[in-house]
Formats: C-alpha cells, sequence, structure tokens
C-alpha cells in the first residue's frame, strides 16, 4: 500500500504541488481586495465565466475532444460545478467579506483533513483512532480562528466568516472525492472549462437571489482591476488546470495537499502587500489545523 503511494507521488507532481499552493495562496488577500469593491457571489460569477470559455478554448486545440459523451462524464461535469466552483467559491468569497484572506486560508486548510475523512464511506478507504483525532483537532483550530465569545452577538461577524469558507471547503473536499468515483475519459480541460461555466451559472444565479448589483467599472481602483486578472487568469485557469492533472495523477487526498501551502503564501501576500499583521490566534488556529492534517495524512507521507 505505502509503496503504491511512493510511486505515484513522484518528485514533478510534489513541485506541482507546492507551486500550485503558493498560486492559489496568493489568490486568497486578491479576493478579499475584490469583495470590498465587488458583490461577491457576481465577483466569483465573472472569474469563472471567463476563465471557463479560455480553459474551453485551450481544450479545444490541445484536446480530442470537449463534449461529454457519456452519463458520467456529464455527472462529473455537474459534481465538479457544482461542488468545487458553485458552492466552494460561494463560502469563500462571502466568507472574506467577514475575516481576512489569510484567515480563510488556514480554514481551507482542512480541506485535506475532510477529503481523508470523506473517502472513508465514498472510496471505502479505511481510517483509524488517530485519524479522527486529526479531524478533531483541526476543527478545533478552526474554532480557534472563529474566536467565538459569550459577551458579543452569537453570530458574530468573525464566526459568520469563517464558517461559510469551512463550509465552502467542505464542499470542496466532498467534490475532489467524488472526482474520483465517477471520472471517466474526459480531457480534464474540458472537465474543468464545463464545470467552471456550471459554477458561474450558479454563483451569478446567487447573486441575483442576492439582489447583487455590478457597481461601474470606472469605479474599481487598479488594485482591484489587477486583482481579478489574478485570480481569473493565473489562479483561476491556470491554477484549475493543474489541479485536475494532479488529482487524476496524485488522486484527490494527495492534490488536496496544496491547501496546506497556501497560507504560507496568502500571509507573506497579506503582509507585504497589505500591510497585515499576523496575530497569535491565527497562528494557533493554523498549528491546530496542521497538526491534525499531519495526523490524518500520515501514511501518504512515509
Amino acid at each position: 500500500m505505502r509503496a503504491t503511494t511512493q510511486q505515484r507521488f513522484h518528485i514533478p507532481a510534489g513541485l506541482t504541488i507546492i507551486g500550485l499552493g503558493f498560486l492559489w495562496g496568493a489568490g486568497f488577500p486578491a479576493i478579499e481586495i475584490i469583495v470590498t469593491q465587488l458583490p461577491p457571489l457576481s465577483a466569483a460569477g465573472i472569474r469563472y465565466a471567463i476563465s471557463g470559455c479560455l480553459v474551453l478554448g485551450y481544450a479545444r486545440m490541445a484536446t480530442d475532444r470537449v463534449l461529454p459523451q457519456t452519463n458520467r462524464e456529464l455527472l462529473n461535469i455537474i459534481i465538479v460545478g457544482g461542488f468545487m466552483f458553485g458552492g466552494y467559491q460561494a463560502g469563500l468569497y462571502l466568507g472574506t467579506q467577514h475575516i481576512s484572506g489569510a484567515v480563510a486560508s488556514v480554514v481551507t486548510t482542512m480541506s485535506p483533513v475532510i477529503a481523508a475523512l470523506v473517502a472513508v464511506p465514498i472510496l471505502g478507504e479505511s481510517r483509524d483512532l488517530l485519524d479522527v483525532i486529526g479531524f478533531c483537532l483541526g476543527l478545533s483550530g478552526v474554532l480557534v480562528l472563529s474566536q467565538p465569545s459569550i459577551d458579543t452577538t452569537l453570530l458574530s461577524s468573525t464566526v459568520l466568516g469563517v464558517g461559510l469558507v469551512f463550509l465552502g471547503t467542505t464542499l470542496f473536499a466532498v467534490g475532489s472525492v467524488l472526482l474520483q468515483l465517477f471520472d471517466e475519459e474526459l480531457p480534464a480541460e474540458a472537465l474543468q472549462g464545463w464545470a467552471m461555466l456550471i459554477g458561474a451559472t450558479l454563483l451569478f444565479s446567487g447573486g441575483i437571489l442576492r439582489g447583487e448589483s455590478l457597481p461601474n467599472a470606472q469605479s474599481l481602483s487598479p488594485t482591484a482591476v489587477v486583482s481579478l486578472i489574478y485570480i481569473t487568469l493565473i489562479a483561476g485557469a491556470g491554477g484549475y488546470l493543474l489541479y485536475f492533472r494532479l488529482v487524476r495523477q496524485v488522486g484527490a487526498t494527495e492534490t488536496t495537499l496544496v491547501a496546506y501551502l497556501e497560507p504560507v503564501a496568502a500571509t507573506v501576500v497579506s503582509v507585504l502587500v497589505l500591510n497585515q499583521t499576523i496575530n497569535m490566534t491565527t497562528v494557533i488556529g493554523f498549528l491546530a489545523v496542521a497538526a491534525g492534517f499531519t495526523l490524518v495524512s500520515r501514511t501518504m507521507m512515509h
């Protein structure tokens, strides 16, 4: 079992995971900037509508087919679009209105832990007591980040933000595992492109239900425009192309290791670009989540 994991998780894939972790991590402060000037669900919808069109254009040139041919492939597109683009991004963008991008990135670090546990009933994988302890430890880190207080309102802004991002992270992890269950031969680029467009449709629909309206483009700051371009073209289209290739190469649990690296990049960008300071609560929360992740993922790291 371990020998097989070692063979799959070879150095090129490991280096790609590191690069993807930093690529996506830098997107969290960018989202933090964007949601201060654009409505969250509409901003996320714009991101994935553009990214989806670009990726499908690339898929048309680089792959043998773009359209799904079986019901399972169509179901796979719907699952990825609904869970990983619609659900996850909705939780992330809505939550980042209430917490910093650095804190949001720490919450998403729970993705590998949740994916490992979700794989038990869905893929038939086995987990022991240490895995359960790891999940509880990681969850305690998320609770620390939410900073609950008895002398404030029950649903404080921080609790709401952390809760929304955690919900989105859970949906992302579930989608990662389901991707293995229903995945067939549709090229990753085509899968990603169609799923992005489904996710964008869901996000725009959610924005309409929330009564969101887009401001005049001229009212956006240059920083917000650059941030939107970054998360759309680089972290969006480019990052997810790497992601789905990695899922097929090393599996969902290993690929979600990128979430473990994202807080590092998010923190660096937040400090250097946004002049933010990272408080001790964030550090403690991250260490608890990291410890939980280490327990759950210990077998794949040997």
